[in-house]
């Protein structure tokens, strides 16, 4: 079965929370997993766990940014995020972000693009995420 799982930014304190998201009239809060209480959260920093981990093992996150290498010698720099015409996860490259004014539109992600990464990258890491490391996609 697939875990669902939500990460966001905590609007106190700015620490990221992680567990399971629920709506109370305008809030949004995130609960630990298993916990009784929850955190109000900033709207615009909530993530979905995709489901899928990077070669460290480390849970891939909606807006994480990934750093890839392939056998080649190529890398890039790719967001993560939701493609809803495909409704499937998938990337933006960093050159493809730059082109895209006032931040991002997930529906821009490549449907194809993050299980190949998954599967063909040598190096597939989780380096940081749009919220916090913006400049990791600047070339």
């Amino acid at each position: 079965m697939r875990q669902i799982k939500f990460r966001a930014q905590d609007i106190a304190s700015n620490k990221w929370l992680y567990g399971d998201m629920r709506h109370h009239k305008d809030d949004v809060c995130i609960f630990e997993q298993g916990g009784n209480k929850g955190e109000q959260v900033k709207r615009d920093t909530i993530g979905q766990f995709v489901g899928r981990k990077d070669k460290k093992g480390r849970d891939i996150y909606e807006g994480d940014i990934l750093y890839v290498e392939f056998s080649d010698g190529s890398h890039d720099h790719v967001l993560i995020g939701w493609n809803e015409k495909h409704l499937s996860w998938g990337c933006m490259h960093s050159n493809e972000y730059q082109s895209i004014a006032e931040g991002f539109d997930f529906a821009e992600f490549k449907d194809y693009i993050l299980l190949a990464f998954l599967k063909e990258a040598l190096i597939c890491e989780v380096v940081g995420n749009i919220y916090d490391n913006p400049e990791l996609l600047k070339p």
